[in-house]
Formats: structure tokens, sequence, C-alpha cells
């Protein structure tokens, strides 16, 4: 646990807590200390699920700027069965069920799934890498395969002829497949977009017609979303499908989407428009909708592929829809307005398995540097037997398994439940996934030294192909900054209510008196030992993970008192200070790899 990297002040509040620490263990051992930790309370802690929300307690909402508007229109219209873990967390709370990790798989599926990933190990290792790369194409015998192992139809229905796999073995599969990224780009896009659009907001009817030839292969789908001059800014797409006027199930669709991937293979296509220019709805967004666009329809064009930096093959497109129309009943994805909640979810469902994907690059590089150490000699001596060797392959150790424990954490969450939201989750576990990949990438580079850069040689082709995926669904600077801002605005209404009379001294000045008093006592608290501890981990861990667990609960108290005092010097306008939402979000990336690795660990003791 001590080697995550964390920000620079929770690294200096660890080091006093540490020292302190230290000093106390002359006088008690670690087991007393753990004595003098008060019992937890009967009452456990108020969660963001049973809490009222502010309009219940008739509280009234402070920020209610056009900004914050726009983000209490983006609530899910479903209802979530699953607390939002990292979302409580900068409120200082904490549910403790996280720390139980998640069963994989039981013996009978654990077998049936080591099968199928050998016959997934014998078919990658056919792949000819370097001729996708020198043509920019992937042969048709190589997609006859996948239809073969039935890698279209990982998450369909067994009724339609699919492998009707959950969450947690869909991401296993894509592991393995994923040390040829170009393939699994496409069958990503193809899945986690297509097919689970399909199967999660599609009706019957559309399951009927689209899976069974999507499960053979027969049928690839893939996303229009993103624009020339709408990226990661969702809601300024200028594709639009208007009504007809002569008939309300008609709509026409125009607009160009740029950059789809697999565009050139793809036989369906999940286009995001709007169908509004303002809103009707009082409780979300609803100016988007997604329709399904068959290729060969009237007005759609598709470019010759775009050459790319990495991902070689990928078959990256434009596509232009000049006056298609479309039967909503028939083409519709969800409900007409509903585009926006569809693709966040989705996108939870992307960014979880670009995650075990990262993973399955990961483990195959940390192979490749392994062997290059073992083999190579350097001043006489194995590289292996070389300290800063060592170092290099340690972190590319932890980080993997730190990936690797975030993935499957997540991906326990979405099949817990039955329509749940991890967006702050999923995109947590991709930002940490594919920064310490592309990490891991350049310490493999390293190893091999000048050999790594030789165009064609492994290390140099993964270290073009993994660097789009930090941009994939949306750039990680992006993201970071959107899971700090829903943190920073799901804290309790108390604390936006202290915030406001906190900036405002002269209305209330014994609020701010009382502030600088009890904001003196919170750093001398924070830094004595024992830490008077509010959760109590340490009870939900193996005995021997005490101590991280209660550095993980040191964490959660940073992050409260920090997001407390980002508020109260930004206020309103913390959403244009960019370089403090992004060190929150830095903070609670830290918080949830130690609650998944802690976790993990913890079974892993337990068995």
């Amino acid at each position: 646990m001590q080697t995550l990297r964390v920000s620079h002040w929770i690294r200096r509040s660890y080091a006093h807590l540490y020292i302190n620490r230290l000093l106390s263990s002359k006088a008690a051992s670690n087991k007393q200390v753990a004595e003098r930790v008060p019992p937890a309370p009967q009452q456990s802690i108020e969660t963001r699920k049973d809490r009222a929300r502010p309009e219940e307690e008739g509280l009234e909402y402070e920020y209610t700027n056009e900004l914050d508007v726009l983000r209490r229109k983006e609530r899910l219209t479903v209802d979530s069965t699953n607390t939002q873990y990292m979302t409580v967390v900068f409120n200082g709370e904490f549910d403790r069920d996280i720390l139980t990790y998640p069963e994989l798989l039981t013996k009978a599926e654990s077998v049936q799934m080591n099968s199928l990933c050998e016959r997934l190990r014998n078919f990658t290792d056919k792949i000819d890498r370097k001729k996708i790369e020198r043509e920019n194409h992937v042969d048709k015998d190589i997609y006859q395969e996948m239809s073969k192992l039935k890698l279209h139809g990982l998450i369909i229905p067994e009724e339609f002829g699919g492998l009707s796999l959950n969450s947690q073995s869909s991401v296993r599969m894509f592991e393995e497949l994923a040390v040829s990224p170009t393939i699994t780009t496409q069958l990503l896009t193809h899945t986690e977009y297509g097919v689970r659009g399909l199967l999660v907001y599609g009706t019957d009817e559309q399951q009927r017609h689209y899976l069974p030839d999507m499960a053979k292969g027969k049928m690839i789908a893939t996303a229009c979303i993103t624009e020339a001059n709408c990226g990661s800014d969702i809601r300024n797409i200028q594709t639009t499908a208007t009504v007809s006027e002569t008939d309300p199930n008609t709509y026409t669709i125009n607009g160009t989407k740029m950059w789809v991937t697999n565009g050139l293979n793809a036989d369906v296509f999940l286009v995001y428009c709007k169908t509004k220019e303002r809103y009707t709805s009082d409780d979300y967004d609803d100016r988007f909708s997604f329709f399904l666009v068959h290729r060969d329809m009237p007005g759609v064009t598709v470019s010759p592929p775009v050459s790319t930096l990495g991902l070689r093959g990928l078959g990256l497109t434009h596509v232009e829809f000049k006056d298609v129309k479309v039967n909503a009943i028939q083409h519709t994805i969800g409900q007409l307005g509903e585009g926006l909640n569809v693709l966040r979810n989705l996108h939870g469902y992307v960014r979880t398995t670009l995650s075990g994907m990262c993973t399955g690059v990961g483990k195959r590089l940390i192979q490749l540097a392994s062997e290059r150490a073992i083999q190579r000699e350097s001043f006489s001596r194995k590289l292996m037997d070389q300290g800063l060797i060592q170092k290099r392959l340690f972190h590319m150790e932890i980080d993997t398994y730190t990936m690797e424990s975030m993935t499957y954490l997540t991906s326990g969450i979405l099949d817990s439940f039955s329509m749940p939201v991890i967006s702050i989750e999923s995109a947590l576990a991709k930002i940490f996934a594919t920064d310490r990949l592309y990490r891991i990438a350049n310490d493999c580079l390293e190893i091999f030294g000048v050999e790594g850069i030789e165009i064609g040689h492994p290390v140099e082709q993964y270290l073009r192909d993994i660097r789009p995926w930090s941009m994939f669904d949306a750039p990680n600077d992006v993201l970071r900054l959107l899971t700090a801002w829903e943190g920073v605005m799901s804290v309790s209404s108390a604390v936006h209510d202290f915030v406001r009379k906190i900036r405002n001294p002269i209305h209330f000045p014994g609020t701010k008196l009382r502030h600088l008093l009890t904001n003196w006592t919170s750093k001398a608290q924070a830094y004595r030992a024992p830490f008077t501890f509010k959760h109590d981990l340490w009870e939900k861990v193996h005995p021997s993970l005490g101590i991280p667990a209660k550095d993980l609960e040191y964490a959660i108290f940073v992050l409260r008192n920090v997001t407390k005092e980002t508020l109260t010097k930004s206020g309103r306008d913390i959403i244009d200070n960019q370089l403090y939402l992004r060190r929150l979000s830095e903070i609670v990336i830290e918080i949830y790899a130690m609650t998944a690795m802690l976790g993990r660990s913890s079974r892993a003791y337990s068995i």
C-alpha cells in the first residue's frame, strides 16, 4: 500500500501520522493501540441512499447557477440500487460493504473460463500483428475465427446464440484478448455500445431482430458520438434528428460523425443525435436520443479509413448522414430524449472493460520485461540482479495488480445490481489503468533500451497502440474534472450551508470565528496518534491489514477536509478552478485504488 503515490499534502499528512505512530509504538504495541480505538457506534453512518434529498428536507440548494442546473438535469431516470461508493467519500462517509471483494467465479465456472481463455490464447498467438501494422487492415480470416469462438456474442444471452457472460467474465475475456489491441478495441465498441445498448435499453423486438446476427458476427455494431467541433462536450453536438411534419414516428438525421471506431466494417451505427433544441423535462436533459442506423440506408456515407499513430487496422472512419430517415419505434434505443442518460450508463461499461484491457496488456509487458531481465547481461551481471531494474519490475507489478483489483471490483458492482450507477467508479478505474499502463510501457522500454524503439518491436507497438486508450470515450483530464465536480456537488446540504455562511463573515461572524477555532483543533487531531477513527474499517478486513485500513480511513478524513476547504475558498466558482478539481480527483483515485487492493488482499488472506 505504501507504493501508492498520493498527492503532496496527503503524503505530508501520512508522514506525520507514521512518525507519531512510530513514537507511540515505543509505549504500546499495535494491538494495544487498536484496543484504545473507541468501539463503533450502534447506528451506522448515514449514507447517501438513506439520506433524503435537500428538496425533501425543505432545504434550499445553494449553488443554483447555470452549470449546476445542467448537472442536476443529468440525473439518471432509472432507480439505482447501489450506493455510489466513491461519491459519498467526498462527504467523509464510507460504505464498508465495498471492502467485501466480489467472488469472481465458482469452481465450475472457473474451469470453464480457464478452458475458454486457453482457446483465446491459441487464437491470439496466431494473429500476425506486424501484418496488421503493415497493411493497416485486419484480414477476414481473423473475423471468421472470432465468430467461431463466439467473441461477438460474449454478453448476448444463449437464447440468441451468445455466451451469456456477466460483466466480470466478459472483462476477463477482454483481458486475454488485449494482447492484440486493435482487434480488442473493435470488439469493445461492438460489445459495450451496440450489444449492451440493445440488452439494457432495446425492446424485445429489437433484441430478437439484431442479437442473433450480432452473436454470429454477421452484423457488427459501433457507436457514432464524436464530431469535429464536439469531443468531450457531448451537449454541443450538431447532428440532428428532426421529426417529420406528416408522420410523428419518422425522424430525419443530418450531420457528420468523426473518428468512428471500426466504421469501415460496421453494419449498424448507434448514432447520438439532438432531437430537441430546448429542455422539456424538469428532471433531466431530454434534448438527445440514440438511433440505430443501418449502413445500407439511403444517405449514409462512410469515408475511407483514417491512418493513426497506433491501433493500425482499427478501421477509423468518418460517417456522414444526409437526410437519413428512420422509424422512431423500430430504431430508437431507449426512450426519446433519454440519450444523455443512455450514454452515461454505457460509458460505465466501456470504461470498466477498457480497464480490463489495460490489465491484459500490463501483464504482457511484465512478461516481456521479465524475460529480458533474465536473459540480458550488462556489466557482467544479469539485469534481474540490478537494483534499478528490480525497482522498475516491482512498480510494474504493483500498478498491474492495482488496476486489476479496481477493474474487477467495478465489474463486481455491475453484476451485483439490476441497474447500477458507476459513473465515478468506472471513470476512476479507467483513469488509473490507462495512466499507469503508459508508465508500465515506458518502464518496459527502458529495460529493453534502444532495441525497444525499433519499428515493429512488440514494446514499440504496444507503446503506440495503448496511447489512444486514455482518450477513449473522454480524455482523462476531462474525466478528472467531471468526477471531482460530481463528488463536490454531492456533499451534504449541511456543508453547503456552512460554506455559504463562512463566505459571508459580515452576516455570520460567529460561524467564521468557530471555524477558525475548530480548524486549528482539526489539524491537531489529524497529527496525533492514535487517530480517532469514525468508520472502524479495520473491523471489515483481515487482522493483518488493520494498519492499512486505518490509513484508508485517514485518507477519507483528509479528502473530506480538503473538499470542505476547497468549497470555502471557491464557492460557486469551483467549476472554474480546474487545478483544485484535479487534485481532488487524484485523492479519490488513490482512495479507490486503496479500497480495491485492501478488499482483495483481505479476501486472499481469508480464503
